[in-house]
């Protein structure tokens, strides 16, 4: 298995993840699994670093993983309380695996809790 830094300078130029700003003022995202902020960059990469984290959204309850891309290092964490429940739950997670992480979890969290969110109907 390769250092996660010799996978950072193979992937840093180009991969099919990267999206490029078309205005032209040097913005990189990314949209790689694991990848929290979205950003292009070592710290925020899924697939370079070893210890990464995931949140996503299925069947209206969150998906916290951890570890690498690869399936059978992957540790799932199932959260289907309420948001302020899965962001206290997502907190102690994240701090004890990646603490540089952590707020941008929570971030992460509560904008997937919206989105999940049903709107009450107005009478």
């Amino acid at each position: 298995m390769a250092s996660s830094e010799l996978v950072w300078q193979c992937i840093r130029g180009n991969n099919s993840f990267m999206r490029k700003n078309p205005c032209g003022d040097g913005i990189v995202m990314s949209a790689e699994p694991g990848n929290l902020a979205g950003k292009h960059s070592y710290k925020h990469s899924g697939i370079a670093n070893k210890a990464n984290v995931g949140l996503t959204e299925e069947n209206g309850a969150i998906l916290l993983t951890k570890g690498k891309i690869k399936k059978s290092g992957k540790s799932k964490t199932v959260f289907k309380k309420d948001a302020r429940r899965v962001m206290k739950g997502v907190t102690k997670e994240v701090t004890g695996y990646r603490s540089d992480l952590a707020d941008i979890a929570v971030r992460r969290v509560s904008a997937l809790a919206k989105s999940v969110r049903v709107a009450k109907a107005s009478k």
